[in-house]
């Protein structure tokens, strides 16, 4: 965690309830996992070459057609490509992630993740080839990858956001600027689908303004130091532990190491069909109480007070930054959602109490929509990323 954070003294109330919240949740399984490596023997020995930034693309084989798949991963080039033409002295390494569940998907899984390896043939390309489901898993994969090559830095994509032009080079810009270290992350833009649900979150986010003040894991680069290790077994939210491990409530500015990059943006789709949805805020309701209960205090209580639920006044502060009325809106968003939070909270607190503890934080796994492009309202159905963020 960041330093400096012991500034605020805990309730002692609040406090019991986090360490039940806690110990509510004790995952059983590990992120740990067999990963082949393609091409075969691609791993330069451990330090070789040091300096440069790793960057991951996870997907699964489900997740959408080989033609598909292709589509999305030549985009992807183009925009790798404009930031090692940014950047020719840097050394940039494009690591391409493939999952597979069923064992008599492997093999379809090595066929598509060669023919991604074939289009970026002329470049510094890895492939890792790993069972899933969990995008934790390939992270951490590829976290293991840039440590053996000493990396500076690592970042990842979603495959399904879509990058405007120099993205990727303005963010890579952006983290060589404030000298390779905390986080940067793309602005992100979000667009309706033709499902009732997203419409209405859609609506319900011009509103309520959701925790997007900081990098999210659809499009994120940062320090290698940070994510040292991997994200442990118990963590399923990728941009939740690169947020608690980089936020400073006792400094002035205490996003200072998560900055986003204004004019790096990126394009992504709020939600999909009522009952998948459903369980995906579930799935981020039970990620954001169990990193508010691990956290130290001061970094929890400003997570909670002005990221998470800025305007519900007056638990969190007013905010007035677009005047009265809209501030009375966002607060009005904010309490509808705040009982499904609440709700989720004494689930886990009673488990903790009954030592009865939710076992995983279970992926959703439902079907999702790609990314729209610029001045488009709908986009054509997909298979899902591991974490949207669909809840205001």
């Amino acid at each position: 965690m960041a330093e400096g954070t012991t500034t605020a003294v805990e309730p002692v109330l609040l406090a019991h309830i986090r360490r039940r919240i806690a110990r509510g949740y004790r995952p059983t399984g590990t992120w740990a996992t067999l990963v082949e490596y393609l091409p075969a023997g691609v791993l330069p020995p451990p330090g070789s070459r040091g300096g440069g930034i790793g960057l991951v693309v996870p997907t699964q084989v489900t997740r959408a057609t080989p033609q598909e798949q292709r589509e999305t991963f030549r985009d992807l080039l183009e925009k790798v490509g404009q930031a090692r033409r940014a950047h020719p002295d840097l050394r940039l390494v494009l690591m391409i992630g493939m999952q597979w569940q069923a064992p008599q998907q492997r093999d379809e899984a090595r066929q598509r993740l060669r023919a991604l390896l074939e289009l970026a043939a002329d470049g510094d390309v890895i492939g890792l080839l790993l069972r899933g489901p969990l995008k934790v898993r390939t992270l951490n994969a590829a976290i293991s990858v840039a440590e053996r090559l000493a990396l500076e830095g690592i970042g990842w994509i979603d495959d399904d956001v879509r990058m405007e032009d120099d993205c990727l080079a303005r963010l890579v810009s952006a983290f060589r600027e404030g000298g390779c270290r905390g986080a940067v992350g793309a602005t992100k833009i979000p667009h309706a689908s033709s499902h009732l649900t997203s419409r209405l979150l859609h609506r319900a986010k011009a509103v309520a303004a959701p925790a997007t003040n900081y990098p999210h894991g659809c499009c994120i680069l940062l320090a290698t130091t940070v994510v040292a290790g991997g994200i442990p077994d118990r963590y399923v939210s990728d941009d939740g532990y690169v947020c608690g491990r980089l936020l400073d409530p006792a400094a002035p500015d205490p996003l200072h190491q998560l900055r986003l990059v204004p004019g790096a943006r990126v394009h992504y789709q709020v939600a999909g069909p009522a009952g998948p949805t459903r369980r995906r805020i579930r799935r981020l309701l039970l990620n954001h109480h169990i990193y508010l209960a691990d956290w130290p205090y001061p970094t929890a209580r400003y997570y909670f007070r002005e990221v998470l639920f800025l305007g519900m006044w007056p638990l969190a502060p007013w905010d007035r930054s677009r005047g009265v009325r809209h501030a009375c809106r966002k607060a009005a968003v904010k309490w509808l959602y705040f009982p499904w939070f609440a709700a989720i909270g004494t689930e886990l607190y009673l488990r903790g109490l009954c030592g009865r503890p939710l076992r995983e934080v279970a992926w959703s796994g439902y079907r999702s929509a790609a990314a729209p492009g610029p001045g488009t309202d709908t986009a054509r159905e997909l298979h899902p990323c591991d974490e949207r963020k669909p809840g205001p």
